[in-house]
């Protein structure tokens, strides 16, 4: 009798384990959508690298290779936009690009 019971135990215990286990999954499925998401939205299109790279030889004066474009988040923006209209005393905020880097 015991080794039915160990049996039904441990039936119920793999039982329990792969439910488990399936929400796992579907959880992780959800996640690498969402990545997949999240880097698709991150890409930078050719009009825009143009653009970047011109107005970088602009500023340099010569044209360099832009090998590396970092896209920084909206916060900083808002929140020096709201600097500007909130605190007129200053001239204008201190707007840093995104991060590029050139070779």
């Amino acid at each position: 009798m015991t080794d039915e019971n160990e049996i039904v135990q441990l039936r119920q215990q793999v039982d329990a384990l792969g439910e488990r286990l399936a929400a796992m999954e579907a959880q992780l499925a959800e996640v690498q959508r969402l990545a997949d998401y999240y880097r698709e939205s991150q890409q930078v299109d050719e009009e825009t690298m143009m653009v970047i790279s011109a107005a970088v030889a602009a500023v340099l004066g010569h044209k360099a290779k832009v090998k590396q474009i970092q896209l920084a988040s909206s916060v900083g923006w808002t929140r020096a936009g709201l600097t500007e209209v909130q605190d007129h005393s200053r001239a204008r905020p201190v707007l840093r690009p995104s991060r590029i880097t050139l070779h």
